[in-house]
C-alpha cells in the first residue's frame, strides 16, 4: 500500500498573541470523505524565532463543490530551539477549500493546539488562510 501527494499548499495563519506562522502541507486522500495532511510549519514573533511546528491530521469532509468544508483531529510536535522547550502538540482543525478554478483552490482554517511540554500545557487557536495546488 502506497499513498501519493494528490494536492500541496501554501499557507499564512497568526495567534491572537501576534505570533505568525508560515506552513507547507499535502494532502491524499484515504477514502471519499477523509484526507490525511502533514503539514509543517514556522513561527515568527517579536519575542520567538525558529519554532517549527510539524503535524499529522486525519480530515473529514463533505465535498459540495466548488465549496469543501473539513474538519480533523491531529498530533504532532513542536520543536523549539532553547532557551525555551519542544513538546508534543494535539490539534483540532476545521475550516472550508474553495476551488474556484482547476487545479487551483483556497482554503481557511482555525486550529486550536494543545501542546504538552517540560515547561507545562499551552493552548491556544490559529487562523490560517492559504493557497493550494490539486495533482
Amino acid at each position: 500500500w502506497g499513498a501519493g501527494a494528490v494536492s500541496a499548499g501554501l499557507g499564512v495563519g497568526v495567534d491572537p498573541t501576534g505570533l505568525w506562522i508560515v506552513n507547507a502541507m499535502t494532502e491524499t486522500p484515504l477514502s471519499p470523505s477523509f484526507d490525511l495532511r502533514a503539514e509543517v510549519g514556522f513561527a515568527m514573533s517579536e519575542d520567538l524565532s525558529g519554532l517549527m511546528l510539524a503535524t499529522t491530521s486525519v480530515l473529514f469532509h463533505v465535498p459540495t463543490p466548488p465549496i469543501d468544508p473539513f474538519a480533523g483531529l491531529g498530533v504532532g510536535a513542536a520543536l523549539t530551539p532553547p532557551p525555551y522547550t519542544s513538546g508534543i502538540v494535539f490539534e483540532l482543525v476545521g475550516g472550508v477549500r474553495v476551488v474556484p478554478f482547476e487545479p487551483v483552490g483556497l482554503f481557511a482554517q482555525a486550529r486550536y493546539l494543545v501542546r504538552w511540554s517540560t515547561s507545562g500545557w499551552t493552548t491556544g487557536p490559529v487562523y490560517e488562510a492559504g493557497l493550494f495546488i490539486q495533482f
